[in-house]
């Protein structure tokens, strides 16, 4: 879709588009933490849109608060990978208990109806190979964690 901006600037930081069929529209901003360290915010709608007010607004919230959504997303996987239904192994399970977060490279997405994913791309529970492990959120709550362990590539 040509009609669609190459670039949105939310927030202070710039997303840029990124190359999709015409079915989805796709921005990206990588966002420099402290000279050492980045990560990415990515907006996913679907229809192709614009991002509108609401979807503009989460990723303002998102991109202010970074810090404090990767404390709550950890947070919230080190409490819920302890239930059964996650079937964590004996060595995993004390992975949770170390003193060095089994969880790293936190990426956001955001779809086109403001519903958004904090996802750690990389992770040493089994459970998070290949393409890491997710937490959803509801506005600003953490409210499911995302397997994607069976998720395919895009």
């Amino acid at each position: 879709m040509d009609d669609l901006p190459q670039s949105v600037v939310i927030g202070g930081a710039e997303f840029s588009r990124v190359d999709s069929d015409d079915s989805i529209a796709c921005w990206t901003s990588t966002i420099d933490v402290d000279g050492s360290r980045s990560w990415s915010v990515n907006i996913v709608i679907d229809p192709a849109a614009a991002p509108d007010a609401a979807v503009r607004e989460r990723a303002a919230t998102v991109c202010s608060g970074w810090e404090g959504y990767v404390e709550i997303a950890a947070d919230y996987l080190l409490e819920r990978l302890r239930e059964p239904q996650f079937a964590l192994e004996p060595s995993e399970l004390v992975k949770l208990d170390a003193a060095e977060s089994p969880f790293d490279a936190p990426e956001a997405v955001i779809w086109g109806d403001g519903s958004w994913m904090l996802r750690f791309a990389e992770s040493s529970l089994e459970m998070a190979d290949p393409f890491g492990i997710g937490v959803r959120f509801e506005g600003t709550t953490a409210t499911a964690v995302e397997d994607l362990s069976d998720a395919d590539p895009v």
